[in-house]
């Protein structure tokens, strides 16, 4: 799943700063954002203290997070065996997926 996260980062934001910059800086806040709070949630877990909302990982998934967020569940060893959250998760990819398909066929076929 690391590869594949990586290979989709790296094609999300190439696509991202060719369509509109503020786009492209969009897509690095999120991932870097959704990056952060995985390591931040392991870390608090690891520490028994307070966690952050699997609600709150998949939201950032489904806004566009979700390659570094995948990278970043792969490094840390952070929520890999938690069936549900995967699958979860993988449901906003989809999601996220299904929402960029529109909004390109939306873009460059209905002109």
């Amino acid at each position: 799943m690391k590869i594949f996260g990586l290979i989709s980062l790296t094609i999300m934001l190439v696509v991202g700063f060719m369509v509109s910059v503020n786009l492209g800086y969009y897509l690095v806040a999120v991932n870097v954002i959704s990056a952060f709070i995985t390591w931040r949630d392991k870390r608090a877990a690891s520490k028994q203290k307070w966690r952050i909302q699997e609600q709150t990982l998949h939201g950032f998934a489904l806004i566009g997070g979700w390659p570094a967020g995948i990278v970043a569940q792969e490094v840390f060893r952070h929520k890999t065996q938690k069936t549900p959250f995967k699958w979860i998760y993988r449901l906003m990819i989809l999601l996220n997926f299904s929402f960029a398909s529109l909004m390109a066929y939306i873009t460059f076929f209905t002109q």
